[in-house]
C-alpha cells in the first residue's frame, strides 16, 4: 500500500508538471520530480527539502560539486551524476545563453561534473579555464534569485589572501581550507559560493586578485567585492532600486518594509527571513549601509576613485566611446549608493588621472571615451598607488 501511494504521488508530480499547474514548478517541487528518476521507492521530498534548505535555490545544487552532494545522506554517486549532468545540460542549451557565455559556462561546470570521477584531467581543466580567459561577459544567474546565504564579509576577508593562480580548483581548495566554518560540508559549500560570485566568468582573473591584494582592508575592496556580487545576485539591485534608493530622503526602512517585498515578489517561498537577512549581511559586508535589529540606515556615498574606475570598466569592457547617461542610469553604478551629483566629477577626475581618454559635454551629446581593459587600468591603478 506504502509503496502504491509513492507510486501514485509521483505519477501526479508528473502530470502537475506536465499541465503546469500552480506549485509544480518551485524549486523544491522541481527537484523531487528530478530526484524520483534517480531513486526509487522513497520518499524524496525530505532530501529535495534538504538540499533546497542547505544551498538556497535549485540552481546551486546544480551546481554544487560532485563530492559534496555525494556527502549527503541518501545521494550515491549516480544520483549526484543525474544532478550534475542536468546542471550541465541546463547551461549548455539554455535557448538564453550566448554561444560566449556557454564556453565560459562550459569551462567552469567541466571541473565539478568531471574532476571528482577522473582526477587525472586536472590539467586538462585549467587549461579550459584559462582558455576562457578573454571572454568578457559574465554568466547571468537563473532560478528564483533568492538566496539564503551571503558570504560576502568572508571573501573580502579571504580574497586578498588567494594563491596566485587563475584556477578554480586551487582557489577552490584555498577556501576550503581557510574559511572559517568548522564543518566540513558548510567550508565545500561556502566556497561555491564564493567563486560563483567573485569569479563568475570561470576563471580567477588577476584584475580582482591584485586589486585585493592592493586594497585589503580599505572601502575600495568592499566596494568592488559588492558589485560583483550584485552582479550574481541581480535581487540585490531590484531590492536597492526599488526600496532604497526611493527612500534615501528617509535615510531608512525597517526590517520588515524588505521582508514584506519579497514576500510580495515570493509568495511560495520558505526562506523569506534568511533571505532578507542575507541582503542586510551582503549591504553591511560591502560597507554600503548599516542596520540594526529593526532598522536598515542609508545615504549616498562618497565615490572613492579606484573602486569607481574598476566597476565602470567591468561594466564598459571594451575601449570605446559612451553615452554619459548609460553610465548614470547603470544599474550597478546606482546600486552603489554612490552620491548621484559626483559621478561626472569622478569621471572628470578619472580623466584627469589619465586613466580614461576624454569626456565631451557639447550641447546635447554627453560621452565619454575609455581607453584601456580592466586588466590595464588594475595595472595603472597599482601603479599609481605604488608612487604614493
Amino acid at each position: 500500500m506504502i509503496a502504491e501511494e509513492k507510486s501514485g504521488h509521483r505519477e501526479r508530480m508528473r502530470k502537475r508538471f506536465l499541465k503546469r499547474e500552480k506549485g509544480s514548478f518551485t524549486d523544491e517541487a522541481l527537484l523531487e520530480l528530478l530526484l524520483t528518476y534517480a531513486i526509487p521507492q522513497k520518499d524524496v521530498q525530505p532530501l529535495a527539502k534538504q538540499l533546497i534548505d542547505k544551498f538556497g535555490n535549485l540552481e546551486n545544487v546544480l551546481s554544487a560539486d560532485f563530492k559534496t552532494l555525494c556527502s549527503f545522506d541518501g545521494i550515491k554517486a549516480h544520483t549526484a551524476f543525474l544532478l550534475k549532468l542536468m546542471g550541465w545540460i541546463r547551461l549548455h542549451y539554455s535557448s538564453k545563453a550566448t554561444h560566449e557565455e556557454n564556453l565560459i559556462q562550459q569551462a567552469t561546470l567541466q571541473h565539478t561534473l568531471f574532476e571528482p570521477l577522473k582526477p587525472e584531467i586536472e590539467k586538462t581543466e585549467k587549461t579550459k579555464e584559462r582558455q576562457a580567459k578573454p571572454i568578457k561577459k559574465p554568466i547571468p544567474r537563473r532560478g528564483t534569485a533568492l538566496f539564503g546565504k551571503a558570504i560576502l564579509k568572508e571573501a573580502i576577508e579571504l580574497l586578498p589572501k588567494l594563491p596566485d593562480t587563475e584556477s578554480l580548483s586551487d582557489v577552490r581548495e584555498f577556501l576550503r581550507r581557510n574559511i572559517h566554518f568548522s564543518a566540513v560540508e558548510t567550508r565545500r559549500r561556502y566556497a561555491d559560493y564564493i567563486i560563483l560570485r567573485m569569479f563568475p566568468k570561470g576563471y580567477a582573473d588577476k584584475a580582482l586578485s591584485l586589486f585585493a591584494r592592493k586594497y585589503v582592508n580599505h572601502q575600495e575592496l568592499k566596494d568592488v567585492c559588492f558589485y560583483r556580487f550584485c552582479n550574481v545576485e541581480h535581487l540585490m539591485f531590484d531590492v536597492i532600486e526599488t526600496l532604497f534608493i526611493p527612500a534615501m530622503g528617509a535615510g531608512h526602512i525597517k526590517r520588515e518594509r524588505l521582508r514584506e517585498y519579497l514576500k510580495q515578489r515570493f509568495p511560495a517561498s520558505k526562506m523569506i527571513a534568511d533571505s532578507a537577512k542575507a541582503i542586510v549581511d551582503a549591504l553591511t559586508a560591502g560597507g554600503i549601509l548599516k542596520a540594526d535589529r529593526t532598522t536598515i540606515h542609508f545615504s549616498y556615498r562618497d565615490i572613492l576613485l579606484p573602486s569607481f574606475a574598476f566597476i565602470l570598466h567591468s561594466e564598459f569592457q571594451e575601449p570605446g566611446m559612451y553615452d554619459i547617461e548609460k553610465l548614470e542610469s547603470n544599474r550597478a553604478i546606482r546600486s552603489m549608493l554612490w552620491n548621484p551629483t559626483r559621478i561626472l566629477p569622478a569621471l572628470y577626475e578619472l580623466r584627469n588621472q589619465g586613466l580614461i581618454s576624454k569626456i565631451s559635454e557639447i550641447d546635447k551629446v554627453r560621452q565619454f571615451t575609455t581607453r584601456w581593459t580592466l586588466d590595464e587600468v588594475v595595472t595603472k591603478l597599482l601603479d599609481e598607488k605604488g608612487r604614493q
